[in-house]
């Protein structure tokens, strides 16, 4: 399904969330601060400025904090080499911009963001934020807000992560687009495999034809969140041979051989949000072996899509696929949990997991990708997005998932 029949409203906006929707947000947001007594919450993450603001920047050794009062308009702190970029958000009208530190002044940054709360009229006020100073980013240091405010400062980051957690049907049509150019960009993955081309060789052919024609389709509509190429609108990439049996394993430019094993791995970003696609294949016939772990792997991700349905929790669909995995007698071959969420972020919670007692509700978007790792054969992991739905889920990825289709000829 194309985002345009999805969602008519994005239409005319191009690809990014309304204002209408962000005020939503906010609204949400707020209960939940109202909920926990929190008077301002305080955000340093740049997924989560986006989230409530629209607002989308560079993050460097240079801090940047949102602030969003219980009420009224929202305050920003940032470096003055950026601070145009705030016009992306009508909802911020309360502005510190401070200069280059220290060639610029001998006032830290984070002195200029206690200047901003005072005068937004937060001092002696309930703080809550997703972390209580600016991150270790690019080699920065400096004072938290406690230490600036001479106060308490609650970490409270569920309070915008939980809504963050259930998509609207913008952000699901997002979704849903992303998956559609994830498709194309395996495909061409798969077509551009051969014997003897190297992983990264290949990963560019393919991350290169498929960005060109999804930004010819979409024209103006698309614009990408990123500067220069660093975040491409869509790639896809693979490792090959032993490192599959690592599940984070990492490539080697030695080149396809006969009888590698392969992890495949493809994406896009529309505006802002992904999915996952991710395959494992072989080049050449497969032997006894790979065959019966491939076919654990796929019985295993069937398992996880009948776990998962709404008034469950992460934890009940999590044991369901050990169960699956341990009764074929390969629980040994587990190496992480079954998925995670994603949206804005690749990796976002919640995470299915034994220790997660997140409920699954309608809306919610999550990789499926459970995972064998064989030491001495190779590893074995499919990976697709689903849509939580009303009864089950929706699987919204849909490159082929059977082995005879991911053959490489050798």
């Amino acid at each position: 399904m194309s985002i345009t029949q999805a969602a008519g409203n994005i239409t005319t906006q191009g690809f990014k969330i309304g204002q209408a929707e962000i005020e939503d947000r906010l609204r949400r947001v707020r209960q939940r601060m109202t909920e926990r007594e929190i008077d301002a919450m305080i955000l340093f993450y740049p997924p989560r400025i986006e989230y409530l603001s629209g607002f989308t920047h560079v993050s460097t050794e240079r801090p940047m904090a949102l602030v969003v009062p219980l009420d009224g308009d929202l305050g920003v702190l940032i470096p003055a080499l950026e601070q145009e970029h705030v016009r992306k958000s009508p909802l911020i009208a309360h502005v510190k911009p401070y200069p280059e530190y220290p060639s610029g002044g001998t006032k830290h940054p984070m002195l200029h963001f206690g200047d901003l709360l005072r005068e937004m009229g937060l001092a002696g006020k309930r703080l809550g934020a997703d972390r209580d100073g600016y991150a270790d980013i690019n080699g920065y240091v400096g004072p938290g807000v406690s230490q600036v405010m001479e106060t308490s400062v609650a970490e409270v980051p569920d309070v915008v992560d939980k809504p963050r957690q259930v998509k609207s049907d913008t952000e699901l049509a997002m979704v849903r687009e992303s998956a559609t150019w994830g498709n194309l960009a395996h495909r061409l993955l798969q077509d551009y495999m051969a014997v003897g081309r190297t992983e990264i060789e290949t990963s560019l052919m393919a991350t290169t034809e498929a960005t060109q024609i999804m930004l010819k389709t979409l024209g103006r509509a698309y614009g990408s969140h990123g500067r220069g190429i660093r975040n491409v609108p869509v790639s896809a990439s693979f490792i090959a041979g032993s490192n599959t049996a690592l599940p984070h394993g990492l490539r080697s430019e030695s080149g396809l051989r006969p009888g590698d094993a392969i992890i495949t791995g493809a994406s896009a970003n529309v505006g802002g949000y992904k999915s996952e696609l991710e395959r494992s294949m072989i080049v050449g016939e497969p032997s006894a072996d790979f065959r019966r772990y491939f076919d654990a792997m796929v019985v295993a991700q069937d398992a996880a899509f009948s776990a998962f349905r709404p008034g469950r929790s992460c934890a009940e669909v999590e044991a369901d696929v050990v169960a699956a995995i341990d009764g074929m007698g390969m629980k040994a071959f587990m190496r992480h949990h079954t998925g995670h969420g994603i949206g804005l972020e690749g990796h976002e919670q919640p995470f299915c997991d034994l220790g997660d007692d997140t409920m699954v509700e309608p809306g919610m978007v999550f990789s499926v990708e459970p995972g064998l790792y064989v030491p001495g054969v190779a590893g074995f992991r499919h990976s697709d997005t689903i849509v939580i739905t009303e009864d089950g889920c929706e699987l919204v990825t849909f490159y082929p998932r059977e082995l005879d289709s991911l053959i490489v000829s050798s």
